[in-house]
């Protein structure tokens, strides 16, 4: 059970690569596009030149590794590392073509570090035409060498594909600490530059983020009711965005930022409610005797995806977002909950009670080929997807105390992003600046 339905089921009991089309009759329609050939584009990737003292290796090195693996994770590209510079990379004479081993294009370039700060000057090029596509110098400080490298990443991903880049991207996360205090985390999307974003010493959990990456949504128990809190990355301040008696949680996002689907329970069930974030109005969208919980936005922003018992175990629904036309998403497994809607439009993913615990599973929106993820033991929950819908992040147990992982959208790749103390309900931020 994912820690948002416990947390509901347990207060309710206590007193007190396909895309969107257009809308038709109140249902979004998708056009569906298989194909099991599909083939990552080879990339060619040199060592960068550069001088920084003793530490030159390791900032080549650096420079190296994240940005083979920020390509490599946008989904599209197969890197060949090579040594050495390529012959045309300074004369301009010579250039390695496709045909020498069928890669696309072949990266490489210089940096320099002076000041506190680094330069680099990526030179992408195109084998086959032997025409530069990106000759730029980026600049930053020493210490957010990193997000220049993932820069850098997403702008090759931008220029060789159209599609944008999401190495800028970051990861929320609880972070539980050995005396019970839960506070919200933020990582780089590979699981790097992690640091503790609040610090109310109580119970916080369900982060969710604004669709501009400058806000974090929340339940907290800071104040004795699990209430709605909302971060501020910009002014690093926090406000109680909802003070509803019982539950406030589980917050979702609409996709333009205007509004909040969440869980309240302060009609003594749990149902779900959209907040309109600017009037401080909440309107109420479903009304069951069941506990409705956990929504999420469909990226049209015409739907919702939530996790409902009302059939006698809990399943994945689907229904307006004003709150007409629900139908039952999912009927194999017992026990499905924590939907999460891909930014494509075609999939959600959710958890699903299996003889080893719990596992990551897909499903088309129409109900058709439910596709399972994990295969591990212990339990994989919370998942959540990255901005171009070509991964996923979520929560195991699999090595002991719960860690987040990511994986691709077909289960291959999995891999840990947290190392140390217990981390789970993972949430993936849009593309940030």
């Amino acid at each position: 059970m994912s820690a948002k339905t416990f947390l509901l089921y347990i207060l309710i009991l206590l007193p007190g690569l396909p895309f969107a089309g257009e809308a038709f009759a109140q249902t979004d329609v998708y056009l569906r596009v298989y194909t099991k050939t599909f083939q990552r584009m080879e990339i060619d990737l040199y060592n960068f030149e550069g001088e920084y003292g003793p530490k030159t290796t390791e900032m080549i090195d650096l420079i190296n590794d994240v940005l083979s693996n920020d390509l490599w994770m946008s989904g599209y590209f197969k890197v060949n590392k090579k040594s050495g510079v390529p012959q045309n990379n300074r004369n301009g004479k010579k250039v390695e073509t496709r045909g020498s081993n069928g890669a696309l294009a072949q990266v490489s370039g210089s940096f320099s570090v002076a000041n506190n700060r680094i330069s680099i000057q990526p030179h992408l090029i195109d084998n086959a035409s032997g025409r530069t596509i990106i000759k730029l110098e980026y600049t930053n400080k020493i210490e957010n060498g990193r997000y220049l490298i993932h820069k850098i990443a997403d702008d090759i991903v931008y220029s060789l594909t159209g599609e944008k880049g999401m190495a800028r991207s970051k990861v929320a996360f609880v972070t539980e600490q050995s005396n019970g205090v839960k506070e919200i985390s933020v990582m780089d999307y590979d699981g790097h530059n992690r640091t503790t974003l609040t610090s109310d010493k109580s119970i916080n959990l369900s982060p969710a983020w604004s669709p501009d990456g400058t806000r974090i949504c929340y339940t907290s128990y800071k104040t004795g009711n699990p209430d709605l809190f909302v971060f501020n990355l910009r002014t690093n301040s926090q406000i109680r965005l909802s003070k509803q008696k019982g539950l406030n949680t589980a917050p979702a996002w609409s996709p333009d930022g205007s509004k909040i689907a969440l869980t309240l329970s302060k009609d003594g069930n749990a149902e779900i409610y959209i907040f309109e974030v600017e009037k401080k109005k909440i309107r109420r969208l479903t009304y069951n005797r069941a506990i409705d919980s956990s929504p999420t936005w469909s990226p049209s922003k015409r739907e919702l995806a939530f996790t409902s018992d009302r059939s006698g175990s809990p399943q994945i629904y689907i229904m307006d977002t004003d709150g007409v036309n629900v139908r039952r998403l999912t009927f194999a497994g017992g026990y499905n909950d924590s939907p999460s809607w891909s930014p494509r439009g075609d999939k959600i993913a959710f958890v699903s009670r299996t003889q080893s615990g719990f596992d990551i599973y897909t499903i088309d929106v129409t109900g058709e080929n439910q596709m399972r993820l994990t295969d591990s033991s212990g339990s994989n929950e919370d998942p959540s997807w990255s901005p171009n819908g070509f991964s996923l992040i979520f929560s195991s147990t699999r090595s002991g105390n719960k860690r987040v992982y990511s994986m691709f959208w077909d289960g291959s790749d999995q891999k840990s992003l947290t190392s140390g103390g217990t981390n789970y309900s993972p949430a993936w931020s849009a593309q940030l600046k």
